[in-house]
């Protein structure tokens, strides 16, 4: 076998969701994946809500919380009400649920099974102006999604970050290539002079 790092077929394109913009995603598809019940990767999400367009995704993470923790109280609680009102309209009655995780794993059985019939406009943004992301992420807070055959009641606020973050640079990757550049020996790589 023969490498030829010349030919284009090792340079793959990269495609960002809504062309890496702020603002309002139109006519995207949207799904919830659950976390398989045999994987016990604590830091996967039990559930991840994607918005694909023809460009890329854009995913959230719910996880499990503790029973008056304030991830539930304070934050996933307003999440799921806006997700559920958002998918399944305004006036939308919920069950009473005994338990984050009964919260969570009932809104999602309610709102899955709605989300493939249509096609869907979200709010996208950098995080807040408070705490900026480096990446494309659901409007964090009010209403982030809405059908298309409706009429587009949503928008950015002036909390929400328009202006990606710059990215953590890779220190330990960006110090080698620095002290190689300058002669520098690093212990183990004497091969690369």
């Amino acid at each position: 076998m023969s490498v030829n790092l010349n030919d284009e077929s090792f340079v793959k394109e990269f495609k960002v969701f809504n062309d890496g913009k702020a603002g309002i995603a139109l006519n995207v598809r949207v799904r919830i994946d659950k976390k398989a019940t045999a994987d016990t990767n604590d830091k996967k999400p039990n559930y991840k809500l994607i918005a694909a367009d023809d460009k890329g995704e854009i995913n959230e993470g719910f996880y499990y919380q503790e029973p008056d923790s304030e991830g539930f109280t304070k934050y996933q609680a307003q999440r799921l009400i806006q997700l559920a009102r958002g998918v399944l309209g305004k006036d939308v009655k919920f069950p009473v649920f005994n338990t984050p995780a009964e919260t969570l794993d009932g809104v999602m059985k309610m709102v899955a099974p709605e989300l493939a019939k249509k096609t869907w406009r979200v709010a996208v943004c950098y995080g807040t102006n408070k705490r900026k992301a480096s990446y494309l992420g659901f409007k964090p807070f009010g209403s982030f999604i809405q059908s298309m055959t409706e009429e587009n009641a949503l928008s950015l606020d002036s909390a929400d970050s328009v202006v990606r973050a710059p990215l953590k640079e890779a220190t330990a990757a960006a110090d080698l290539v620095a002290g190689l550049s300058t002669g520098e020996s690093k212990e183990g790589l004497d091969w690369m002079k």
